[in-house]
């Protein structure tokens, strides 16, 4: 069976990813609208709150980590969908900047302690050949459903103006209270336990773990890209190149298309290829979407919008081809039945490119070329920490006893072939 047939089976845990995404997707983009027409936050202090309330949330990592270990990650993500409601409802009492990076803070680290546990319950679920198959499905539901709730959040503005911000806060603290409720009723199949307890994954074992840490490093400076779409081009399509407005909804609208459309056919299109070739060809398609992106300045004005929309299904294609294979391959590398730590620190290669992008585009769009450079840059530093994982994956492994070796080659190498 496929693995999106699998999860598809496990219907309970499907309803729940999307109630809770689309919960997500009616607040989250009119978060900061919300602070400033209901909460009467200036924009610069709304903003300045919630990235300090949302890197603060880092330093958490490890200790999610060790939750995952301790309680097992169903547990977790129960523990995370309460946070992520109780630290929404703080918004509806955030009278001063630092309760909103107080609330902030509980919110991102509940994403934190959420993005430790999915993946270490994938493991669970899934056979190892279905790892890439389940994280693609997975990432079709909740694109669709954020797609979803961002259409109904737009609906409810229009309505209701502020009234509609509060009603999607409050959708949005239910949907995670809700999602909680449909994960109790979802069956795990217990991990097996550790052979030697004293020799348990942890967040410095994860990081002396080379191939690992390259295919983390990687991952998170190719995320930079990702941004481009729906960070920069708005911006930059209008303010700096003075296209029409419609032209950053095409792009966003192709972008999430080309993700929903083409998840699963690419899937199944790379199925028999291997892991390592597949971040490759990632990794070379965001590059020549970057350089594509420095020449829409020098187009016609009549071509420049349609080259953006080019730009963002590159994107995505790449982007598609390369979140679900590196989910699979972090799950593989980790210890069987031990993945919290692992998972916990994979998570960065999508939250700091979020946390710390929007900042660095909008001061980087005062010099378009030089951020083009500059993310070109990261991903050419991607590749070169990706081109190290080959060579580092002979050297002995860290984090592994010695009983088990012969498991650590078994695990590493189908995925890692050139």
């Amino acid at each position: 069976m496929t693995g999106s047939g699998q999860f598809r089976r496990q219907r309970r845990l499907a309803l729940s990813v999307a109630i809770d995404t689309v919960g997500a997707g009616v607040f989250l983009p009119l978060s900061l609208l919300y602070f400033v027409t209901v909460r009467h936050f200036s924009a610069a202090a709304a903003g300045t709150a919630v990235t300090v309330g949302s890197l603060a949330s880092f330093a958490v990592v490890p200790l999610c980590g060790r939750a995952v270990q301790a309680l097992g990650p169903k547990s977790c993500l129960l523990v995370s969908n309460l946070l992520t409601a109780g630290g929404y409802g703080l918004f509806f009492v955030a009278g001063h900047p630092a309760a909103v990076t107080a609330a902030t803070f509980v919110v991102t680290a509940s994403d934190r302690l959420y993005g430790a546990a999915w993946p270490t319950l994938v493991a669970r679920l899934a056979k190892p050949e279905e790892l890439t198959r389940w994280f693609s499905a997975v990432t079709v539901l909740k694109t669709t459903c954020l797609g979803f709730g961002t259409l109904a959040a737009t609906a409810l503005l229009a309505l209701a103006g502020g009234r509609g911000l509060e009603v999607a806060l409050a959708l949005n603290s239910a949907s995670s209270l809700l999602a909680a409720a449909l994960l109790l009723g979802v069956p795990v199949p217990a991990a097996e336990p550790p052979a030697n307890t004293a020799a348990r994954s942890n967040t410095r074992a994860a990081l002396r773990d080379r191939p690992f840490l390259s295919l983390v490093a990687s991952q998170t400076l190719l995320s930079a890209a990702w941004l481009i779409p729906t960070v920069a081009f708005p911006l930059y399509l209008v303010e700096t190149l003075h296209q029409p407005a419609y032209w950053p909804t095409v792009v966003v609208a192709v972008r999430y298309a080309t993700a929903t459309g083409l998840q699963m056919r690419v899937t199944r299109g790379l199925s028999g290829w291997s892991r390592s070739r597949v971040l490759r060809l990632a990794i070379a398609a965001a590059g020549a979407a970057i350089a594509l992106t420095a020449t829409i300045s020098t187009a016609p004005p009549a071509f420049q919008g349609p080259l953006a929309v080019l730009v963002a299904a590159t994107l995505a294609l790449a982007e598609l081809a390369s979140k679900p294979t590196a989910a699979a391959a972090a799950v593989s590398l980790a210890p069987k039945g031990d993945e919290g730590p692992y998972m916990s620190l994979f998570q960065l290669t999508w939250t700091v490119s979020y946390a710390v992008g929007p900042a660095v585009i909008g001061v980087g769009l005062d010099n378009p070329p030089l951020l083009w450079a500059a993310l070109a840059g990261c991903v050419a530093a991607s590749a070169l920490a990706h081109r190290l994982r080959a060579p580092l994956r002979r050297s002995p492994p860290d984090r592994l006893p010695a009983e088990a070796p012969d498991l650590r080659k078994r695990v590493e190498a189908p995925d890692l072939s050139p």
